[in-house]
Formats: C-alpha cells, structure tokens, sequence
C-alpha cells in the first residue's frame, strides 16, 4: 500500500464526516441529548482530522492534539452514555470515570510514552471503557421490559444506531492502538513495516466512515420515532 491512496482513504473518511455533520447541522434545534452529543462527536472529529493536519503541515509536533482530542472525545461520549444508560449506579460510575482516565491519560503524555510518540496506552484505556458502555447500552436495550412490551424492536431506536457506531469504531480503535504500539516495539524497520502501518491506518479510516454512516441512520431513525410520537 503506498502513501497517495493511504491519504485518499484518509480524506475520504473526513469528507463524509463532513457530509453527515450537515444533516445533524440542519436539525440541530430537534435533536434530543443523546444526538446532540453525537454532533459535538462529528465536529470534533473534524477538528481533530483538521488540526492533526494542519500541525503536521507546519512540521509540528501533533501526539499531544491526538491525547487532547482523544480525551475531549471520551468525555463527550460519557455524557452520551450516561444519558442513555438507565441503572443509576451506572450513571455515577460514568460521572466521575473521566476523572480517572484524565490521570491516566496525563500520566501517559508526560511521564510514561511522552508528549512526541502516540499515547497508546491512554487511548487503549479509553476504547475499553467505550466498550465495556457500549456492550452495556445493548444488554440494556435487549432487557428493556418497556420495550418489550410495546413490541419495539431496538433496530428502530436512533441510540442503537448510535452506540453501534461507537463500538463498532472502539473495537477497531483498540486493536489500532495495540498493534500500534507492538510496531513501535519492534527492532525491525523498513518498508515492510511501514506498509503494515499503513494497512491498519487504512482499515482505521475506512471503519470510522462505516461508522458516521451508522450515526446518519440512527439520524433517520429520530425523525421516524419523532413522527411516531406526534
């Protein structure tokens, strides 16, 4: 895999971010919390694609905007998951879960991987808490007694569609953080290893558009339980 089509998948993931920001965009005045959290999520993304970007241009160091950008991204999808999970003893847990990763993502940048190299560590500890939520979220929605008795299939819910884009992009995001930093660890270097970065960058990228496309659906599926509800 050479570096001109690593960077089209890459731009290709950012401009269909960009394209479900806009629908998000146009019903922001109707969108309910989980959804709204979902939008600051997209356009957080594209800060983060955008000023990774633009600090590299300009040769700059951009390991420390990944760890902020990481950080910033799991706090918004805590309230997500805390707005969506029901158990109240849960809903604490996530309240005060940021604290501890903010620690642990603070001791990675400064003292343990360094402010110059990819924090994997702090990012491997955030995507586990995402799905450990996640796996959470969907338990609670297949023993959901309300729903059951309506006979409402959880397909239809926008915080299914939702929180399968999360997962679905955590689990790949943990398996990149991993290999990433086996990668590093190895003694090897040369184009073999180069283009198995690139291969899991590429899978990476192509995942997170899988995903916005999952976040457009549970979009769709708003506006239909809204017009159910009217």
């Amino acid at each position: 895999m050479n570096t001109t089509l690593l960077f089209s998948i890459y731009y290709g993931m950012t401009g269909v971010e960009f394209v479900i920001l806009i629908p998000f965009l146009l019903q922001f005045k109707n969108l309910d919390i989980p959804s709204r959290c979902l939008f600051y999520y997209i356009l957080s993304s594209l800060v983060f694609a955008g000023g990774s970007a633009i600090l590299q241009h300009l040769s700059l160091n951009n390991m420390w905007f990944f760890s902020l950008m990481h950080f910033i991204q799991f706090v918004i999808l805590s309230i997500f998951y805390r707005y969506c999970i029901k158990n109240p003893v849960v809903k604490n847990i996530i309240l005060f879960v940021p604290i501890a990763v903010l620690a642990i993502f603070i001791f990675d940048l400064f003292y343990i991987e360094g402010p110059r190299a990819y924090n994997s560590i702090s990012s491997g500890v955030k995507h586990v808490v995402l799905i450990t939520y996640g796996i959470y979220l969907f338990m609670q929605m297949l023993r959901d007694k309300e729903l059951i008795e309506n006979a409402v299939y959880i397909n239809t819910l926008p915080e299914f569609w939702y929180n399968a884009a999360i997962f679905v992009f955590a689990c790949t995001e943990f398996f990149f953080s991993i290999s990433y930093n086996y990668l590093q660890s190895l003694q090897t270097s040369g184009p073999g290893k180069m283009k198995t970065t690139m291969a899991i960058l590429s899978i990476n990228y192509i995942v997170g558009m899988v995903s916005m496309i999952l976040l457009y659906i549970g979009l769709t599926k708003l506006k239909k339980t809204r017009y159910a509800n009217s």
